[in-house]
């Protein structure tokens, strides 16, 4: 994914604690293109492993997995970080926390979208310390239903969260890899 990683080389911005800001193009001011490109790629690297939902949570993540259940051809879900009145009150949920927002919250989605012979697709933009991941496959599992991998546009592989996934035994598909950030400068893995 060329294009990812050139925007991510040129655009992204280094902030405190060595987080990478891509919201100039991947989940605040979106580029549709690059998007449409991330999705499709994504997608087709499951594309042989039937996938009938696709899940991510509120909410940096939905614009990919929006083009990865197009490109699938399947629905996609986004777990709610809030209880509100347009939710169902029979949800499956689980606590997750943000290291970038330093803030806890319980994921929800509703019980009626989500079915015991289901094969689940988690997607996100940025993984790092996999915590947004490891609640949506808690949700999976409380439904009973199967998680089919995890494919996330970014990998921050100087955190744990892509090492723990493949620990536990999921598959994780990451379109860039970033090794490492010195002095403000991302460094991309080698592929």
């Amino acid at each position: 994914m060329d294009d990812l990683k050139r925007r991510l080389l040129n655009d992204a911005e280094v902030g405190e604690g060595n987080i990478i800001r891509v919201d100039m193009f991947l989940n605040h001011c979106l580029d549709m293109d690059l998007i449409e490109h991330v999705g499709n790629a994504l997608a087709k690297r499951f594309r042989g492993d039937k996938v009938t939902k696709v899940l991510t949570a509120e909410s940096s993540g939905i614009a990919v997995a929006c083009f990865v259940g197009r490109a699938l051809d399947v629905p996609v879900i986004y777990a709610k970080k809030f209880q509100t009145g347009y939710i169902d009150p029979e949800v499956y949920s689980a606590e997750t926390h943000s290291f970038s927002l330093e803030k806890s919250y319980t994921l929800r989605v509703s019980k009626r979208y989500l079915e015991e012979d289901d094969r689940v697709l988690l997607v996100d933009d940025i993984l790092a310390n996999g915590q947004s991941i490891l609640g949506l496959a808690e949700i999976v599992s409380k439904a009973r239903a199967e998680v089919a991998g995890v494919a996330v546009a970014i990998e921050k592989a100087m955190q744990d969260g892509g090492r723990v996934l493949r620990r536990m035994g999921f598959r994780v598909e990451a379109l860039a890899c970033v090794d490492r950030v010195e002095n403000g400068t991302i460094i991309l893995a080698d592929d």
